[in-house]
C-alpha cells in the first residue's frame, strides 16, 4: 500500500514538473508580449512567439492537465475542451482578442494543480521579466517610453504605457500579501510600501499606487488581527459582504457614469476629468463602437507605445476592465465574467485573505484594463480549485 502511494506521489510529482515546464515559459512569453522587448522580434520571432504564447503553450497545458492529471469525469473532461475550442474560434474568427482563451487556459489547466504552487511559481517567473525588462529599458537595450505631459515626467520602463507597469507592481504585491502576509515582519511591511513609492516614483500610476498601499494596510490590520485572536467575526463578516458585491457594484457605477456622461453636466465633467477622461471615452465607444451579444473585433488605439503627448487622432482605447470586456467579447461574456468573479468570492469566502485581494482587483478594474488578462492578473486560477487546497487543512479557519 506505501509502495502504491509511493508510486501515485511520485507519478504526480513528474506530472507537476511537465506541467511547470509548460507553464513557465507561456507565462514568461505572456507578460514579455507586454514588454517593448516584443519590438525587437523579427516578423518571423513575432509570429512564432505569437503561436506559441496565444495557441500552442496554453492548449497544450489545458490537454496535459485534463488528460494526465486531472481526475475528473469524461463528461467534465470533454465539456472543458469544449469550452477551448469554442474560444479559440472566437478568439481567430471574431474579436481577434485572446485575453479570455488565454484566461480559461489558466483556469481549466490549473485545476490539478495546487494554487498557491502556481501562484509562486508565477511570482518568481513574472518578477524576474519584470526585472530583467526593467534593466534593459534603463539601460537603453528596449525601449522606455517616456510622457511629458505632466508636472514631471514619467516612464514606462519597458512597458508599453506607465500604468501598464503600476498595474503590474500592484498584482505582483497583491501576490505576495496573499501568500506571504501571515509570515511577514514588519521590515517586509516597510518593504513593500517602499516597493509601491518606488514604482510610483517613475510611473505616476496613481491608482496603482493608492491601490497597493490600501491593500497593504488592510492586510497588516487582517494579520494583526488575527495574531490576538484567532477570528474576528466583524472583520471577516465585512470582507464576505463586500467581496460578493464589490465587482457588479463597480461595473454597473462605471457604465452608469459613462452612460450618464454629458458635456453640459459639471460634476460628469469634474468627474471625467479626475477620472482622466475615461468617462468621455467609454461614452464615444456606446456610440462608435457599440455592443454584442457575442463579440466582435475592435481595433483598440490608445497612447501604448508612445512617446508623445498628443492623443492619436482616432484615439478610442476604453480603459475600464468591465466596459473593456463588454465592446470587445460582448453582453454575455460581461454578464459572464462578473458572476465568476462573485462566484470567486463566495467559493473562498471562508478565506479572508483571498475576500481582500478580490476586492481590490475589482476595485482596480473599474479603472484598469487588466481583469482577464493572465500577463496581470493570474487569480483567476482560484477558480477550479476547491477551498481546502486554498487555505489549508491546517487553517480551516482564517483569521
Amino acid at each position: 500500500m506505501n509502495e502504491t502511494h509511493m508510486m501515485d506521489a511520485k507519478k504526480r510529482k513528474q506530472g507537476e514538473n511537465i506541467f511547470f515546464a509548460l507553464f513557465i515559459p507561456w507565462i514568461a512569453l505572456t507578460v514579455l508580449y507586454e514588454t517593448t522587448v516584443s519590438y525587437q522580434f523579427s516578423e518571423a520571432a513575432d509570429y512564432i512567439a505569437g503561436l506559441l504564447k496565444s495557441t500552442v503553450l496554453p492548449v497544450s497545458l489545458v490537454l496535459f492537465s485534463l488528460f494526465f492529471l486531472s481526475r475528473a469525469t469524461t463528461l467534465k473532461k470533454l465539456l472543458a475542451l469544449g469550452v477551448v475550442v469554442l474560444l479559440t474560434a472566437q478568439c481567430y474568427l471574431i474579436t481577434y482578442n485572446d485575453d479570455l482563451l488565454l484566461c480559461a487556459c489558466l483556469v481549466i489547466s490549473a485545476s490539478a494543480i495546487d494554487f498557491k504552487k502556481i501562484l509562486k511559481v508565477y511570482l518568481l517567473v513574472s518578477l524576474a521579466v519584470m526585472a530583467i525588462t526593467t534593466i534593459a529599458a534603463l539601460a537603453g537595450w528596449i525601449d522606455n517610453i517616456s510622457i511629458h505631459n505632466g508636472a514631471v515626467p514619467r516612464y514606462a520602463l519597458g512597458c508599453f504605457w506607465c500604468t501598464d507597469y503600476s498595474a503590474r507592481a500592484f498584482f505582483l504585491i497583491l501576490t505576495v500579501l496573499y501568500l506571504y502576509s501571515r509570515k511577514m515582519k514588519i521590515l517586509h511591511w516597510i518593504g513593500l510600501l517602499a516597493a509601491a513609492s518606488l514604482v510610483f516614483w517613475p510611473t505616476f500610476g496613481k491608482t496603482d499606487f493608492m491601490c497597493s498601499v490600501l491593500a497593504i494596510v488592510c492586510f497588516y490590520v487582517h494579520e494583526t488581527i488575527t495574531k490576538k485572536k484567532e477570528t474576528c467575526a466583524s472583520w471577516d463578516g465585512f470582507w464576505q459582504k463586500i467581496s460578493l458585491v464589490i465587482t457588479p457594484a463597480a461595473a454597473i457605477v462605471m457604465t452608469v457614469l459613462t452612460l450618464l456622461y454629458q458635456t453640459e453636466s459639471g460634476f460628469i465633467l469634474k468627474l471625467n476629468d479626475i477620472l482622466t477622461r475615461r468617462l468621455e471615452w467609454g461614452y464615444q465607444a456606446f456610440s462608435k463602437i457599440g455592443i454584442t451579444i457575442g463579440g466582435q473585433y475592435v481595433k483598440w488605439i490608445g497612447m501604448g507605445g508612445i512617446s508623445d503627448d498628443t492623443l492619436p487622432e482616432d484615439y478610442n482605447f476604453v480603459d475600464c476592465s468591465y466596459l473593456h470586456i463588454l465592446f470587445a467579447f460582448g453582453i454575455l461574456i460581461a454578464i459572464a465574467v462578473i458572476l465568476l468573479h462573485c462566484f470567486l468570492a463566495y467559493k473562498n469566502r471562508m478565506d479572508t485573505r483571498f475576500l481582500i485581494v478580490v476586492t481590490f482587483i475589482a476595485l482596480n478594474c473599474a479603472i484598469a484594463h487588466h481583469l482577464l488578462d493572465p500577463a496581470y492578473n493570474p487569480f483567476w486560477v482560484a477558480l477550479p480549485v476547491g477551498l481546502s487546497d486554498i487555505i489549508g487543512s491546517s487553517n480551516k479557519k482564517d483569521g
